[in-house]
């Protein structure tokens, strides 16, 4: 077990799991107080809560499959201050209606499969979560609405069947294409917390029996680990770069993405000279029919230090080899530890985008 007391910095103020360095499955623990600041257990005060902040740190960590310890205390006379009793009594009828997106749940985008966390369109951001008995139910949570009515969220894979919202039961307008959910028509966003259900139908276009290889790896965790199918074994590039993971589809055959998995033991921002984010940033892919003759770069990007799933869209091309070249990740050379490191849980070959069911009708 692990525990992250009070961290704080990251932006949003209430994304908590930014900050938290440990990659699953482990419990992780969240520790912060209520409210953030003040010493009311001991000098008398009532310092006000902050419920965006608290209901945020609570449901992104939900988001994420880490534990979150709110820390309340009472004063000397036994009694808990006045504005921590309103925001207890207000949180029960707040989470009630969505609970069963927040209990029984993991974080979705990571291990656990599920839609894309974290960033989304027009400053839109918030997280999705999985029901563990049922990985075709899935929650967004809107934490931060778009500026538009407009709502996109990477699919990665799955097909959609179905969206309401969660609170009201009311069907939403969506669509999905290009391996994107979106949902329009939105407006009178809640102040905290937005929750769609989003009914999936399994997984659609990923390529099964690709054989992952690596230029450089450190003992026990060779470039195979990143295609083995298993979130618990990773490939780690030995500090190495530029470095290079090649996938081997055994024939020519359409690849559309790649979907990349980056271990999370670090953090999501640059914290400090001393401790930002060892994942991907200048990148290159290339294609191959031979394994040998490679030509020129299909496509050159960079990839934002952000948590949970990353896809490379590629357009269309049909090759027996994918290659990925890392040329740099984010860390700077004066994070002696993350510098040059470079872990990455699971990788795959999307073959086509996922289509919606029965033609995405809303």
């Amino acid at each position: 077990m692990i525990s992250n007391e009070q961290k704080t910095g990251m932006s949003p103020a209430y994304d908590y799991p930014q900050a938290v360095y440990t990659a699953q499955p482990r419990l992780t623990e969240a520790d912060f107080k209520l409210p953030s600041a003040g010493a009311w257990w001991y000098d008398g005060s009532d310092p006000a809560v902050d419920r965006k902040l608290t209901l945020g740190r609570l449901v992104t960590n939900a988001g994420s499959s880490v534990k979150a310890l709110m820390a309340e205390t009472a004063q000397v006379n036994g009694r808990f201050p006045a504005n921590q009793a309103s925001f207890n009594t207000f949180a029960d009828s707040y989470l009630d209606p969505i609970w069963e997106s927040l209990h029984g749940t993991e974080g979705g985008g990571y291990l656990y499969g599920g839609l894309k966390p974290g960033f989304w369109n027009d400053g839109a951001h918030g997280v999705t979560t999985v029901a563990k008995t049922d990985p075709n139910r899935q929650y967004v949570h809107v934490l931060t609405p778009p500026s538009t009515s407009v709502l996109r969220i990477r699919d990665n894979g799955h097909r959609i069947a179905a969206v309401t919202d969660l609170r009201t039961g009311a069907a939403v307008s969506w669509s999905q294409s290009g391996g994107v959910l979106t949902l329009s028509g939105l407006g009178g966003w809640d102040p905290y917390d937005t929750v769609f259900k989003v009914t999936t139908a399994g997984r659609q276009g990923i390529l099964s029996g690709v054989q992952v290889s690596a230029s450089a790896s450190a003992s026990g965790h060779g470039g195979t680990a990143a295609g083995d199918g298993d979130h618990r074994t990773y490939w780690d590039s030995d500090k190495t770069l530029p470095v290079h993971l090649t996938f081997d589809l055994g024939s020519a055959k359409k690849a559309q993405y790649i979907g990349l998995n980056q271990r999370e033991d670090s953090v999501a921002y640059a914290r400090s000279d001393t401790e930002q984010s060892a994942r991907i940033k200048d990148y290159k892919v290339f294609t191959s029919n031979d394994g040998s003759t490679w030509g020129s770069a299909v496509k050159t990007g960079q990839l934002a230090s952000r948590r949970g799933i990353q896809g490379i869209d590629l357009t269309a091309v049909n090759a027996r080899y994918v290659r990925l070249e890392v040329d740099t990740t984010w860390a700077a050379s004066t994070d002696t530890t993350r510098y040059k490191r470079l872990r990455i849980d699971e990788a795959w070959i999307g073959s086509s985008y996922a289509t919606p069911v029965n033609g995405g009708r809303s």
